[in-house]
């Protein structure tokens, strides 16, 4: 039987800005969801083992408890290649219960274009 599946939006290619980022493909309209990623939510304590990895540029952070601690999320797809931009043309969601990362354009994208989100707060840290 045959099954159709939509093309990606999106693909990994070498970056001007650090390495490797990710790309359109397509045009995207603003406000698109470009694609919804699966997250593995780590615990407390592999958050912090993972702090003190290369691991630790790649992950998502998912919630924060009263004492400042936070748990982290491996996310499973090219959302992992989005370089930082204080000027993002895009936006992630993280939605811990459903262990996803969503992915959406901020402004229309055309192909060729880089797909950028803004770290925010951890951006001093991780880049």
């Amino acid at each position: 039987m045959p099954h159709s599946a939509q093309a990606s939006f999106v693909e990994v290619k070498t970056s001007p800005f650090h390495g490797r980022g990710l790309f359109a493909v397509a045009p995207i309209s603003a406000g698109q969801t470009i694609a919804v990623y699966p997250l593995l939510v780590l615990s407390h304590e592999d958050t912090a083992t993972v702090r003190s990895t290369l691991l630790h540029h790649y992950v998502f952070y998912v919630d924060e408890r009263d004492d400042g601690t936070m748990r982290a999320a491996v996310a499973f797809g090219e959302i992992s290649m989005c370089n930082h931009s204080p000027e993002a043309n895009a936006d992630f969601v993280v939605d811990g219960a459903a262990q996803t990362v969503t992915l959406s354009a901020r402004m229309a994208l055309k192909p060729g274009d880089e797909i950028l989100i803004d770290y925010e707060e951890f951006a001093d840290e991780i880049i």
